[in-house]
């Protein structure tokens, strides 16, 4: 245990290290009224609420943002982390009520992401060094005369990791048109970097594929349940290290309790009735 919080101390100094320090804003404008001590030991605190953004500035980008349901002219249907986030919701819940399978999917998901984010970022520096390869030639990646600003608010933290990587890859896919504008990449190389990449993000989409829900339970399998054994012939059996708790996700949500306990206060991102994704317009 001490390893790991060490672990977890040393990645916060490296994420903190040689940014300022931000003063705190109070936040909402409601206040729970209490009389007394007493009254402040058991009054209920509201759920914390803030508001997430993002900012697209290219269509290939957009489309695994958004998605694209089916048409006459295009049949199949194009998913996106708007559908993606609802499963992610659903298999998050599954997860906080002990559902093993939904924590294996969750580890299976973070590896995909980690793949994805890695593979991402290694093609953004080798375009990167294409596009400074020559010293006299000072060449600035192209930016959208219009992005799209859209609030977003899911349900599962998961879903906010993939929306940082595919602003990622609209990064990368700039960076790319910018280098086949500028005669250093031709057009079939182009394609094959894009569509490399838009392929790791359609893998992380794949990666819960397999997950049904079945609301089984850890009691359940150790207990051999016909619920459990029903599971196991659908998705697998499941790793013992996902049964003992001691292999999990980077952020699987923790347990259901009855009541917020101190310190475990629920974060949402308004509005709180589900998982939106709204253009707020172009900049």
């Amino acid at each position: 245990m001490t390893s790991g919080k060490e672990d977890a101390r040393k990645r916060l100094m490296q994420m903190f290290s040689g940014q300022d320090a931000a003063t705190d804003a109070p936040v909402g404008t409601a206040l729970l009224p209490v009389s007394s001590m007493a009254d402040a030991r058991t009054g209920q605190l509201g759920a914390l609420r803030g508001d997430v953004k993002i900012t697209i500035q290219t269509r290939q980008a957009q489309l695994l943002l958004t998605g694209r349901e089916p048409t006459p002219e295009r049949p199949n249907r194009v998913m996106g982390l708007m559908q993606f986030s609802k499963y992610l919701g659903q298999i998050a819940a599954a997860a906080k009520e002990d559902d093993p399978w939904a924590d294996w999917t969750m580890v299976l998901l973070e590896e995909k992401l980690e793949a994805a984010q890695a593979f991402i970022e290694k093609q953004q520096a080798n375009v990167q060094r294409t596009l400074g390869s020559n010293p006299l030639l000072d060449i600035q990646v192209a930016e959208s005369l219009a992005p799209m600003r859209v609030s977003i608010g899911f349900a599962s933290s998961h879903a906010y990791w993939v929306a940082r990587v595919i602003t990622e890859y609209d990064t990368l896919v700039r960076m790319v048109l910018t280098a086949r504008h500028t005669s250093l990449i031709d057009q079939e190389m182009a394609n094959v970097l894009l569509n490399d990449a838009a392929k790791v993000i359609r893998r992380v989409f794949e990666s819960t594929a397999r997950y049904r829900q079945t609301y089984v339970s850890r009691a359940d399998v150790a207990a051999g349940t016909e619920l459990a054994r029903k599971a196991a012939e659908i998705m697998g059996d499941v790793p013992d290290g996902i049964l003992d708790k001691s292999r999990r996700a980077k952020f699987s949500p923790s347990g259901v309790a009855s009541s917020p306990q101190a310190g475990q206060q629920m974060v949402r991102t308004a509005p709180a009735d589900g998982d939106v994704l709204i253009a707020e317009g172009t900049a």
